[in-house]
């Protein structure tokens, strides 16, 4: 057959004694080669490199908000029942109450501002779900939060817009990151955001000045993620965070961790 050989090979003698005549028998074994297969010189899958200007610009915009951390903790006044905070205010998780069904799990930071730049990161490494961002009170839109039961969660979502004073973006269900923009509907316009890198780490960028609101994906060498332009502050903002119902705590980083 082309491309194969058979070869032979005596590897010894054995004797056998069968009653009183003895044979001797030859050993052998035969071996089938086949042709090797011929290697295809054409590429099969491509890697592709990380462009290094594009790592290294993201790098020095994340250092430059960097400058501007603050240390945020989380306020503990009015807190709702479904919520549970660590004895330092760094984390806040979210508990079932049973027969209630929440759907408002939002807490504020103790901290808030009324100008210049500020920047906060948060780990949300064990969440399979969570909403992040700024919240400034509105006209529209009363600052209490409370507890609200039988309402599902399109209704739930429909205050995350800019106009009920909510700048920020979450996760559902792992993967699906999304933006809340503004809308000429009674819901937001719910925006799917494209990640190169999950997300373990957030950082939040506030410029109230300049009515900005950037969030960066400090996993992915601070890649932004999304950015709000011509926010209206029109009161004090405050961090706004949704630990939203599912496991593990959000956790709040200590300055340069």
């Amino acid at each position: 057959m082309e491309g194969e050989r058979k070869v032979v090979v005596l590897e010894e003698y054995k004797v056998r004694d069968v009653g009183s005549t003895f044979f001797v028998m030859p050993r052998s074994e035969i071996w089938t080669l086949k042709k090797p297969k011929t290697v295809s010189k054409r590429l099969t899958s491509v890697f592709h490199a990380p462009d290094l200007s594009t790592v290294l610009r993201m790098c020095r915009e994340l250092t430059h908000v960097q400058c501007y951390w603050v240390d945020i903790t989380l306020n503990s006044i009015n807190l709702n029942l479904n919520l549970v905070l660590s004895e330092d205010q760094r984390q806040v998780m979210s508990v079932p109450i049973w027969p209630v069904d929440c759907t408002n799990f939002g807490i504020l930071g103790s901290q808030y501002f009324s100008s210049g730049k500020h920047y906060w990161e948060i780990d949300v490494s064990k969440k399979c779900a969570w909403i992040l961002g700024v919240y400034c009170r509105t006209r529209f839109h009363n600052k209490k939060s409370g507890v609200r039961q039988g309402t599902n969660h399109q209704s739930a979502y429909s205050r995350y817009r800019p106009q009920c004073g909510y700048w920020v973006i979450g996760l559902q269900n792992e993967s699906g990151y999304k933006a809340f923009e503004e809308s000429s509907t009674s819901q937001p316009m719910v925006l799917t955001l494209s990640m190169a890198v999950p997300t373990h780490r957030i950082g939040v960028f506030l410029d109230y000045d300049a009515g900005i609101v950037s969030f960066f994906n400090v996993t992915n060498h601070g890649s932004l993620i999304y950015k709000f332009s011509k926010c209206c502050f029109s009161q004090t903002a405050y961090p706004y965070f949704n630990p939203w119902n599912c496991p593990g705590p959000i956790i709040l980083c200590p300055p340069h961790s």
